[in-house]
């Protein structure tokens, strides 16, 4: 056959047309010397049948030699990417394309396996041959596979979150990227704040608890369950329990932080602490009012003999009217449902009883 004719051979995935006269030219010795102990698969396809097929490659396939020899070289192949396989051959044996190309396999017991293969044309026993390599990525594809499913959950999670959720970097608390229950909450669309700090926004009631959270992470890594608070847009204060992780984004050093919102069960808990506080007060309350009831009933009864004996007398009388005004008191006392506070010395608190009893004001 003249140079520049074609000769239909076999390639790694079938049969295909190309120019004789090119590429490297092999014996079966040479062949079996250079490539039998490769610790990549090799293989040669000559008349769409494989004429050769290395240790690597009769591993990865779990078929013997003898198997492989004068088979039909597409019978490996998966048959939805057989199509794919074939036209990424020709174009490689064609010189239009340079990268490898990937694939599954069938192997002898079912399995499925990701190969990666780059193929050539040579000339194998005076006839046009393909001469392939053939890697098995199993691992790394279904390392991979994992990796994007990981992403996927990930994604999911944090999008779907009914706690705040974002990504800042770790130092100067830049917004990569926030959740919808952080939008819904605070008030804030997402481009008003990526690319922006949280102590820009004020979301940190307290900067400085900031400073101190990055200090901790540096050191440990992580925070849990950190008790701050957070003004929203509309200035509202919010309580929170905020934890968060230091990762590595990108080439950056950030940190994921996620935020509950604890406000109500604050509120629900200062309640509850002013109930038992008011319950306190008024045992001592109804307490004092019964230790003084006694002592004060006895001086009615001496200050109404005076008064019988010394009528007008005008010492008892501002002594009754002292102790009319100390009934009032106790009075008040044992009908005190709710209370309020007044300045007393040195920066103290005191019961204002002059309003107690009301709402507090």
């Amino acid at each position: 056959m003249e140079k520049g004719q074609e000769k239909k051979h076999a390639g790694g995935c079938g049969t295909i047309s190309a120019p004789t006269g090119k590429g490297i030219s092999l014996d079966a010795v040479s062949i079996r010397t250079i490539f039998r102990a490769s610790p990549i698969g090799v293989f040669i396809v000559q008349g769409g049948r494989f004429q050769f097929a290395n240790e690597e490659f009769q591993r990865t396939t779990g078929h013997t030699e003898d198997e492989l020899i004068g088979r039909d070289a597409s019978a490996l192949v998966h048959p939805e990417d057989w199509e794919k396989v074939r036209k990424n051959a020709i174009k490689m044996l064609k010189g239009e394309r340079n990268s490898p190309y990937q694939y599954r396999v069938i192997d002898k017991a079912g399995e499925i396996k990701w190969i990666v293969e780059s193929v050539s044309s040579i000339s194998y026993q005076n006839g046009p041959a393909t001469l392939g390599y053939f890697m098995d990525i199993t691992e790394r594809e279904h390392a991979n596979a994992a990796l994007a499913l990981s992403e996927e959950k990930f994604r999911k999670a944090f999008r779907s979150s009914p706690d705040w959720i974002v990504i800042t970097t770790l130092e100067d608390g830049y917004y990569v990227d926030v959740n919808e229950a952080f939008n819904d909450t605070t008030g804030y669309r997402r481009n008003e704040v990526i690319g922006r700090t949280s102590v820009e926004l004020g979301i940190w009631v307290d900067p400085g608890q900031r400073k101190e959270m990055v200090e901790i992470l540096r050191e440990q890594g992580r925070i849990r369950n950190l008790e701050a608070k957070f003004r929203m847009k509309s200035g509202e204060i919010r309580h929170v329990l905020w934890s968060a992780e230091a990762i590595e984004y990108g080439e950056e050093k950030c940190l994921i932080a996620v935020t509950r919102d604890i406000t109500e069960r604050k509120i629900a808990e200062e309640e509850r602490l002013e109930k038992e506080k008011l319950r306190g007060i008024l045992e001592i309350a109804c307490t004092t009012s019964h230790e003084l009831n006694q002592p004060l009933q006895y001086i009615y009864y001496l200050l109404e003999e005076i008064l019988e004996k010394l009528p007008g007398e005008k010492a008892v009388e501002k002594l009754k009217q002292q102790c009319d005004r100390m009934r009032r008191v106790m009075s008040k006392l044992e009908n005190i449902t709710t209370y309020s506070l007044t300045d007393y010395v040195n920066g103290e608190k005191m019961i204002n009883i002059g309003v107690s009893g009301s709402p507090e004001r």
